[in-house]
């Protein structure tokens, strides 16, 4: 078995180490930190984000500045890069299996958790087809960590 652990999942994974040592008298443990990948990911996330966000902001996508009692829109601003990195990290990227904030910092904070390479390639996958079913044209570096990840998925 493999596991992920973080706090919010310690005591289930200890559970089940705990039921696999009632079936074998011995198990090997092994820790390492959570492969986040490289940073060039996150970098080409962003200037993903920024494409797709101007795109809103060009076809009408505002942003309520408030709203009132009722529920309607008192003042909008403009859709903008920080709106679509939020919208898009919740949207392609999401929470993990107990809820927790998946996030492409380069260290964990805010009660989120740092999301692993494969999360963060398939992030990219769907943000990748919600632009290309768009007609946004991005670029995509051939030498790029996911380029190399795109060809070992295809194999």
């Amino acid at each position: 078995m493999e596991y992920s652990v973080n706090k919010a999942n310690l005591n289930d994974v200890f559970n089940s180490i705990s039921k696999e040592l009632d079936t074998v008298p011995n198990i090997l443990l092994k820790t390492e930190s959570h492969k986040t990948g490289k940073w060039g990911m996150s970098r080409l996330w962003r200037s993903w984000v920024a494409k797709a966000s101007e795109y809103m902001a060009r076809n009408g996508a505002v942003m309520p500045i408030f709203l009132d009692k009722n529920g309607n829109y008192g003042k909008t601003r403009p859709f903008n890069f920080s709106d679509g990195h939020e919208l898009f990290t919740m949207n392609c990227l999401g929470c993990d299996k107990d809820g927790v904030r998946l996030s492409w910092a380069k260290s964990a904070h805010d009660g989120m958790r740092l999301a692993t390479q494969g999360e963060r390639f398939h992030a990219l996958r769907m943000l990748e087809q919600w632009c290309t079913e768009r007609g946004i044209i991005l670029l995509k570096p051939r030498d790029s960590e996911y380029c190399k990840l795109e060809e070992e998925s295809m194999k």
